[in-house]
């Protein structure tokens, strides 16, 4: 493992000196860790929306979604649409790829009410998916809620759905790789997702894990960092994460 002390100057990373964030990077071949603030890693938080990775597998694998192009819908009386939603969360209709790309909250609440709590703590506990309570609500737990995972738990689940550790199917499998492909170049392909959501101090945290594969190997990342808003976050999330694997040698 490789605790890394990244100096004042690099603004546009996470500084070891910051308590606010942590950057952790797992490489297949060599089972090497490199982590950005080692108590921050370690540290259980929500995953927000980080869960809908291991919703979407669970999904498909119980059969609830039988693929990503399938359409889904949610029961608006129960989630009904609200002002403040986003554009993207009020679209006509979806299907499992547009739902995780646009990370519509109210799709994946019906899609876990649909698995079931039965269900849905089996696969949690065959993936040893962070501390896997959802005693705060099926629908919910995943939302500042009972839920917690740190990012060090992050990368580990990455790499065992990656490497096929977790007993999906094929079918699965591929699936979710459609769902979850963020970025295509003739280098590197990158699966990932974001999180985001409000925490008790009032200030938002935000995530960003996901898988690098390149020719030759396989990288597994997971960072999370506090702002004081929304914004802040947002602007901030996926180019903090790039940042980290281009210093890395992961991208260019």
């Amino acid at each position: 493992m490789m605790s890394l002390n990244i100096s004042a100057a690099d603004n546009n990373l996470c500084l070891a000196e910051d308590n606010d964030c942590t950057f952790v990077l797992l490489t297949h071949s060599s089972n090497e860790l490199v982590i950005v603030n080692q108590a921050r890693a370690e540290q259980a938080l929500s995953p927000f929306s980080t869960f809908k990775i291991a919703n979407s597998a669970i999904g498909l694998e119980t059969g609830v979604i039988n693929d990503a192009g399938q359409t889904l819908s949610y029961d608006d009386t129960a989630y009904p649409p609200q002002a403040w939603w986003p554009s993207v969360w009020k679209l006509p209709k979806y299907n499992l790829t547009s739902a995780y790309k646009f990370s519509m909250v109210a799709i994946y609440r019906q899609l876990a009410k649909d698995i079931g709590d039965k269900q849905m703590r089996h696969y949690l506990k065959t993936f040893n998916y962070g501390n896997q309570d959802i005693s705060s609500g099926l629908d919910n737990f995943w939302l500042n809620g009972s839920m917690k995972i740190s990012a060090l738990e992050q990368v580990k689940f990455l790499q065992q759905l990656h490497q096929n550790q977790l007993a999906l199917s094929e079918k699965t499998q591929q699936e979710l790789r459609k769902v979850m492909l963020a970025k295509m170049t003739d280098d590197y392909r990158i699966y990932a997702k974001t999180g985001a959501g409000k925490v008790d101090d009032g200030s938002m945290l935000g995530w960003y894990v996901g898988i690098v594969e390149t020719a030759d190997e396989s990288y597994y990342f997971a960072l999370n960092f506090n702002r004081p808003t929304y914004q802040q976050m947002k602007a901030d999330r996926i180019a903090l994460a790039m940042n980290h694997l281009k210093q890395a040698g992961v991208i260019d």
